[in-house]
């Protein structure tokens, strides 16, 4: 059974991800999976967490520094929360009217009123993204990259220079589909955007990929295919060269390690 954790990353990836890769990429989180048929000991040590872990961060990394974040007013939970429903709308709506937009291709689920803060007082959505941050770091502890990316890694842990410890987040959990019951549930079309990764971004997938994928057996050259694949079906940037691109990855991963 795939683990939740494990499910949160794939859904968290597919958010962003093209939707015209989605079979392509369903096969490289299977194939990343079959890397380790019986589960390890520690979700430290399984090995399709710790990729899928690099690409959500290389996500991170491509993304403005100063993201603008809603803060609350002083009113009451439920007015602020029917109000920022109201806001989203509209902005959805100017979305959708823009001359230069053709169409929606994703959707956006809200959390629930009761949804929105986690036991430990952070909005939830926070508290998600600072324990994947939180995990990608000690996980990078545990298996860290011999060369290239450091810098990266250490742009990340500048993300959040008062990052609290794993066991004061919650743990993210997958979406469930909700039942009839919840009818507080719904969704909104809305637009995916990409950012394009940097040179430094794609060294840092490269040497954290790479690197852990060799310590579990395989080679060099089908590492750099899976980082090949990462990039053209989660970051929509394909080889424009006929496939010469896992080639180069390989030079490029020698002449940094």
């Amino acid at each position: 059974m795939q683990p939740p954790l494990l499910t949160w990353f794939i859904n968290s990836i597919e958010a962003f991800a093209p939707p015209e890769g989605g079979e392509a990429r369903q096969k490289l989180y299977a194939d990343l999976i079959a890397l380790q048929p019986e589960p390890p000991a520690t979700f430290k040590d399984h090995i399709a967490l710790f990729v899928l872990a690099q690409v959500l961060a290389a996500r991170q990394l491509a993304l403005p520094k100063h993201t603008g974040k809603v803060r609350r007013g002083s009113t009451s939970h439920e007015t602020w929360y029917s109000k920022e429903r109201q806001r989203i709308s509209k902005l959805l709506l100017q979305i959708e009217e823009s001359p230069i937009v053709a169409d929606f291709q994703a959707t956006v689920r809200y959390y629930g009123a009761e949804e929105v803060t986690c036991p430990h007082g952070r909005n939830q959505k926070t508290c998600d993204a600072l324990y994947a941050l939180q995990l990608t770091l000690t996980l990078l502890e545990r298996y860290p990259p011999p060369g290239g990316g450091r810098k990266q890694i250490e742009r990340l842990r500048q993300l959040e220079p008062h990052l609290p410890p794993l066991q004061e987040l919650c743990i993210p959990q997958p979406f469930e589909p909700p039942s009839e019951a919840f009818s507080w549930i719904d969704q909104e079309r809305a637009p995916r955007t990409l950012e394009w990764l940097t040179e430094d971004t794609v060294t840092y997938l490269l040497s954290t990929v790479v690197n852990r994928l060799r310590q579990f057996g395989v080679t060099v050259a089908q590492s750099c295919d899976v980082v090949d694949r990462i990039l053209t079906f989660c970051f929509d940037q394909p080889d424009g060269e006929a496939g010469e691109r896992p080639a180069r990855l390989a030079q490029q991963w020698r002449r940094l390690h």
